[in-house]
């Protein structure tokens, strides 16, 4: 018979406890540090950058460099303060979600073996993992 194996998602779904919301709002919090770390880095490039460009006279080709670098740091603090808030925004809404309820939390692949004859949606149904303070708890194929 031919068969043949196939990736397919697998969901992962949090049981939220008292302990899953402290991991994760120090999850987000590590997280928020380091991103505030990397915006000051950049603040202070940008602040090299622009004391480089009133060095640089009338250079043209230096000034057109110095401006190029300017807008990718412009470019790159935008986003980090971005990145920012949305994690602001979850730690906010880890902790309005009420306990025992499940969440996603991420997802995995898995191989299926499928085989002539099967029905390839059964096959394909939404696979997940149930976890609870880490512990599996269920797997629903």
């Amino acid at each position: 018979m031919q068969k043949i194996k196939v990736k397919r998602p697998v969901t992962i779904r949090t049981v939220v406890t008292k302990d899953f919301k402290k991991q994760a709002t120090e999850e987000i919090l590590k997280e928020i540090h380091l991103i505030e770390s990397q915006i000051m880095q950049l603040e202070l490039q940008n602040q090299q950058m622009q004391n480089q460009m009133y060095s640089a006279g009338f250079n043209n080709e230096k000034l057109e460099h110095i401006q190029n670098e300017l807008n990718e740091i412009s470019a790159k603090l935008e986003q980090m303060t971005f990145f920012k808030q949305e994690l602001q925004t979850q730690k906010e809404s880890i902790n309005h979600i009420g306990l025992e309820n499940i969440i996603v939390t991420g997802s995995l692949e898995n191989y299926v073996e499928l085989s002539i004859g099967e029905n390839i949606y059964d096959k394909f149904k939404n696979a997940e993992i149930i976890v609870k303070d880490g512990i599996i708890q269920d797997i629903r194929l």
